[in-house]
């Protein structure tokens, strides 16, 4: 799988998906579409639009294959079950 950046994410802008900060997807890409670097899941942003707020991305379901979920990955990387295209 493709390396990734541990803060950002992918937003589908005009058709196209496009590497962005979390900070940049939750305040300038509310409504689009979003998906993990790592996995391709469907994710979303959460957090605070403060200037000392911090946003974070959750998988809208979680999986084992995921680096980015410490908690359930199980070592090998693998795609989402439910790819996003």
């Amino acid at each position: 799988m493709a390396t990734y950046n541990k803060t950002g994410c992918e937003v589908r802008i005009n058709g196209a998906w496009q590497p962005v900060s979390l900070t940049e997807a939750h305040t300038q890409h509310r409504a689009a579409e979003k998906r993990c670097p790592s996995c391709h899941g469907r994710v979303h942003t959460q957090g605070s639009y403060s200037a000392q707020g911090t946003v974070a991305m959750t998988h809208r379901r979680a999986h084992d294959g995921c680096p980015r979920i410490p908690k359930l990955y199980a070592g090998t990387s693998k795609p989402h079950p439910q790819v996003v295209d």
